[in-house]
């Protein structure tokens, strides 16, 4: 699953699009979390694929997509996805997004520059305090450790990727992660979404607190 697929241009750079499921479905479009890829949605597609059409795209710098020379911010893939998905005629499918993948389906409902039928923000934060622990675990985090932790991820990454340079690839994520500006974290812009959105926590979740689910929910529907 996910193996085939074809490369749509996004700026300075070309996404690998997979596709897979039932093709007479609705389209669920899969974004997946940082320093992953399209491949990591296999456990959950299985269990779609029956009933709905899925779309699972690498974002820039992952899986087979390339990186390109603008700097990776959660903007960015914003804008990256919204070409991809004008381009395929995909402006108005439902969207599960985990990790990073869900914090850029938060900015795209935000943005309205695409309008989904629906919101799964799955681990995805929606703010990074100055103060939120997280910022401590990407602030600490090194690249021995992540090859550590998921060794077999970046051995996948270089099997597949047209130019692998995970060190790259680490550090550009680890820099997107701790932003606070505009480019990054979706914040107030959340009351924008008028799609149906759906926030799931993990109750072993380190990243993402329960809190901030609970919070993210109280900003995107003003209750």
């Amino acid at each position: 699953m996910f193996d085939s697929g074809k490369f749509v241009s996004a700026g300075d750079t070309n996404l690998f699009v997979s596709e897979a499921g039932n093709l007479q479905g609705k389209v669920i479009v899969l974004l997946h979390g940082g320093l992953q890829s399209r491949l990591d949605f296999i456990p959950l597609a299985k269990h779609l694929a029956e009933d709905y059409r899925l779309i699972a795209i690498d974002t820039r710098g992952h899986g087979r997509s390339g990186i390109g020379t603008a700097p990776l911010t959660y903007r960015q893939l914003q804008d990256d996805f919204t070409v991809v998905l004008t381009m395929l005629g995909l402006q108005k499918s439902g969207i599960i997004g985990h990790s990073d993948g869900g914090i850029v389906a938060l900015r795209l409902a935000a943005s309205h520059a695409v309008q989904p039928e629906f919101i799964i923000a799955v681990g995805a934060h929606w703010v990074l305090p100055e103060n939120d622990p997280a910022r401590q675990i990407y602030q600490t985090i090194t690249l021995e450790k992540w090859r550590a932790l998921f060794g077999n991820q970046i051995s996948r990454y270089n099997t597949e990727n047209p130019d692998p340079d995970f060190g790259k690839l680490f550090r550009a994520a680890t820099h997107m992660w701790l932003g606070c500006d505009e480019d990054a974290y979706p914040g107030a812009s959340v009351k924008n979404i008028r799609c149906p959105l759906l926030v799931v926590h993990g109750d072993d979740d380190i990243l993402v607190s329960r809190q901030q689910a609970f919070e993210l929910t109280e900003a995107a529907t003003g209750v």
